[in-house]
């Protein structure tokens, strides 16, 4: 990347007066800093509204003082001293943040073919005037059979159970007893403060707010999903805690470890297919692509790690491509095929894909051929991944290729299986070729296992038309468990994962084809008391609270467009389905 000397200098010396110009606790100018801070905490109020000239200030700061000869570690001083002047962290995470990721996204800024408008478009999401990557496409195979999603029938022969579970997030230095709010991205540890007066601490089995789930609680999870008796366990991904700036490889891995040794005690028998989550990695978001492993950048650490560790429930055969890429395909009933992705290449989160986007790792054309395997030998496909196709986390023109791929073998996949959002969702992703009209496949997003503001521990328990000559494989029903904390945290109680609601009653389907969760999409564009009972599983409440109640006609568009958009490179269907939101509203 070239940039004219005199704008690198002006650019510097603006970044230089920054820290002098604005005393604490003002709103500060971005600095490099935020830049970092981006990749680690996206939704941050200092980056959130970040501007594309904000962000091309920055990224000049940075190239500016490579430019004039300055090392790694003077740039990584530079931006922790802003940090910590600018008081955007406690100075514990800027140096732990900054120090993680530094050389690598000063390698990538030194390294991409992409200008600053490019950069920043792509990273904050349609602020800067370019907005995209470079475009590629893969060729798929011809002779596409008519499409085919067949009811089940009622009743079925047999039916298989699956529990899936995601977004773990065992927090192994929780605190019981320890402040629930803090000045730390995570809280919940006596590290990073103890309850003021009158200000409850963290419970014992967990607590509402900025902390993750305690070992305790991640056992008894598991332990009580586990006499469901399922026949299958979808667990996709994010198992280690929210504590980004302190971890590296070794503490990520022993967060791993710890959850897939409690799933292997409760499931030694019973097949457990993994996903990689963006938390995998240290640091976070940060999956290398091939373009800089001759660098000294790679993801061998992880990779071969965890194909040793899942290879208690998977065949050799899996290995190759877990070391290769993280993903994996395996068939662990008759008639099912379970693809395990590595969603972390379309993350726009993953600084690395600057360098190189383009289906890096060839996963994409891996999933075409194990699809077009699956569909010549009459095998029926569910697909697992963490960072769902639709919305903004997924980069735009890998999202639209994957829906490219999934309509063409939409006769094959029964579902998808997601987490990350740790929202009871769903999505319906469409055929591009009937202008996104034509429901083709559905993805299911249960409820996290760990805690936030308002949402409780959750697992998913499936009801699966399989097991018998003429499965189809399709999800007849859902039933979400969660526990109350408030209960739970009570002296001498003991946690309970109850039953919050079936799927089929809820919302009077009898299957979850993509056509009748298309239909439920845009019942609720006008069912008032439809929509706000998925809110109520949405967020995972125990009661309803009275908040539920606001959501007004952007609220509800912007709930609904998330159900609709499986493409994240068209907002048609948002579109239509927010034009029936307006013409509803008085």
């Amino acid at each position: 990347m070239t940039v004219k000397v005199a704008s690198l200098l002006i650019l510097l010396g603006m970044s230089v007066t920054w820290s002098w110009a604005f005393p604490a606790h003002s709103t500060p100018v971005p600095t490099p800093a935020h830049l970092l801070l981006h990749a680690f905490f996206p939704t941050h109020r200092l980056v959130r509204d970040m501007t594309c000239l904000e962000c091309k200030a920055v990224a000049g700061t940075l190239d500016a003082m490579m430019a004039a000869g300055a090392t790694v570690e003077e740039l990584e001083d530079f931006t922790i001293v802003e940090c910590i002047n600018f008081e955007l962290f406690p100075p514990d995470v800027c140096s732990g943040m900054v120090r993680l990721c530094g050389s690598e996204v000063l390698h990538v800024i030194n390294n991409t073919a992409y200008n600053y408008d490019t950069i920043c478009g792509w990273l904050l999401g349609g602020h800067c005037q370019s907005t995209e990557l470079q475009s590629w496409s893969l060729s798929l195979p011809d002779d596409k059979p008519e499409p085919s999603h067949p009811e089940p029938q009622q009743p079925t022969p047999a039916t298989v159970k699956i529990l899936h579970l995601s977004d773990l997030h065992v927090d192994l230095q929780y605190d019981e007893g320890s402040a629930v709010t803090c000045a730390h991205p995570l809280c919940c540890r006596y590290a990073f403060g103890s309850p003021g007066e009158g200000e409850e601490g963290a419970g014992k089995w967990g607590s509402l707010g900025e902390c993750d789930i305690p070992l305790i609680t991640l056992e008894d999870l598991i332990a009580q999903a586990a006499l469901t008796n399922p026949d299958l366990v979808y667990v996709t991904g994010d198992l280690p805690p929210h504590d980004v700036w302190a971890q590296d490889h070794v503490t990520n891995l022993a967060a791993i470890n710890v959850t897939l040794e409690i799933l292997k005690r409760h499931f030694p028998d019973t097949p457990v297919i993994n996903a990689l989550g963006n938390h995998a990695s240290a640091p976070v978001n940060s999956f290398v692509v091939p373009a800089a492993y001759d660098s000294g950048f790679d993801m061998a650490w992880l990779y071969e790690s965890v194909a040793e560790m899942w290879s208690h429930w998977l065949p050799y055969t899996t290995q190759e491509d877990i070391r290769l890429g993280g993903f994996f395909s395996y068939s662990p009933i008759p008639g099912l095929r379970v693809i395990s992705l590595n969603m972390n290449y379309c993350n726009t989160l993953n600084w690395w894909l600057l360098l190189e986007n383009a289906d890096p790792v060839g996963e994409l054309q891996w999933l075409i051929n194990t699809l077009a395997a699956a569909e010549a030998s009459g095998e029926l496909v569910h697909i697992l991944g963490h960072i769902p196709p639709g919305g903004g986390d997924c980069d735009h023109i890998w999202s639209h290729v994957y829906t490219q791929i999934i309509t063409r073998f939409e006769s094959t996949i029964r579902g998808m299986f997601f987490g990350h959002k740790h929202k009871d969702s769903f999505q319906v992703l469409y055929d591009p070729d009937s202008n996104y009209t034509r429901p083709v496949a559905a993805v299911f997003i249960p409820g996290a296992g760990t805690t936030g503001d308002v949402h409780m521990p959750a697992f998913r328990l499936y009801q699966v038309d399989g097991g018998h000559d003429a499965a189809t494989w399709t999800i007849l029903d859902t039933e979400t468990y969660n526990m109350n904390l408030t209960l739970a945290n009570q002296d001498g109680a003991t946690p309970e994962f109850t039953l919050r609601y079936r799927g089929q009653e809820t919302y009077n389907i009898t299957s979850f084809t993509p056509v009748q969760l298309d239909h439920l999409a845009f019942t609720m564009a006008t069912d008032d008391v439809l929509f706000r009972e998925y809110l109520r599983h949405y967020n995972n409440y125990q009661d309803q609270p009275p908040e539920m109640w606001d959501c007004d006609a952007d609220c509800r568009k912007n709930y609904l467009c998330k159900m609709v958009t499986g493409d994240s490179s068209s907002s048609l269907q948002c579109d239509r389905i927010s034009d029936l939101v307006d013409a509803a509203s008085p």
